[in-house]
């Protein structure tokens, strides 16, 4: 496939790289007006159908379908800002628009080899034209600031699948079988026993760092017990 990028960046990109430091400037920290906080991340889960309370493998099923809504949004973003940046790179070339927002240059070639035309009938279609519209008409702002979104987007799936985590570690402490479980996930069943190592690991680890006071706000149970025995 031929380059799409020049050896050389075009006055029209060495325009947008200075306009694009100003507003990297203006909105430090982060280098975008665009904020990836919490709120937005719950926000966004529920605009998928996330629910805050699960308890039953019908839930379960539920939480499936909601992290794969939440792909498929995160699909669309990406795409959107890997348009901006082959716009970027067509005028800029592969190492100055690499350079110009801080990314690897192989970066750039995944964006040009994986880059797909963004599904504008989606919702997170309709998230990315919110975004651009603060945005001037410089692809490397466009580019940072659908960033942010995308970052959002992840946060709205970690959110998901920490609801989905803690409710695979209720249901097989309750005895649901291990098979059940894993059809209504529609995974295979290594997947989902390699998952749950995993899972109950972690669970190990942050029980070990609770009770040696390792998490702030937090006591451990055998901990708690020891303190109360000391003041016996």
């Amino acid at each position: 496939m031929t380059r799409p990028w020049p050896r050389t960046p075009t006055q029209r990109f060495e325009h947008w790289r200075a306009e694009f430091i100003g507003h990297r400037e203006q909105h430090a920290p982060t280098g975008r007006h665009f904020r990836v906080t919490s709120d937005y991340c719950f926000q966004l889960y529920g605009a998928h159908g996330g629910r805050s309370e699960a308890t039953t493998l019908a839930h379960l099923g539920h939480l499936a379908e909601v992290e794969s809504r939440i792909a498929r949004s995160q699909r669309v973003v990406w795409d959107a800002h890997a348009a901006e940046v082959m716009v970027a790179a067509a005028e800029g070339g592969l190492e100055a628009t690499a350079e110009a927002l801080r990314e690897d240059e192989q970066w750039i070639r995944r964006l040009h080899r994986d880059g797909q035309p963004v599904d504008v009938s989606s919702d997170a279609a309709r998230w990315v034209s919110g975004v651009l519209g603060t945005c001037k008409p410089n692809p490397l702002i466009r580019a940072e600031e659908i960033w942010g979104l995308w970052l959002s987007v992840v946060g709205a799936r970690r959110i998901c699948t920490g609801v989905r985590d803690q409710l695979i570690l209720e249901l097989i402490d309750a005895g649901r079988p291990r098979t059940h479980v894993t059809r209504t996930l529609g995974w295979s069943y290594e997947r989902f026993q390699r998952h749950l190592v995993r899972l109950e690991d972690d669970r190990t680890e942050l029980d070990r760092r609770a009770a040696v006071g390792e998490i702030p706000g937090v006591i451990g149970l055998e901990a708690h017990r020891s303190t109360r025995k000391g003041r016996a």
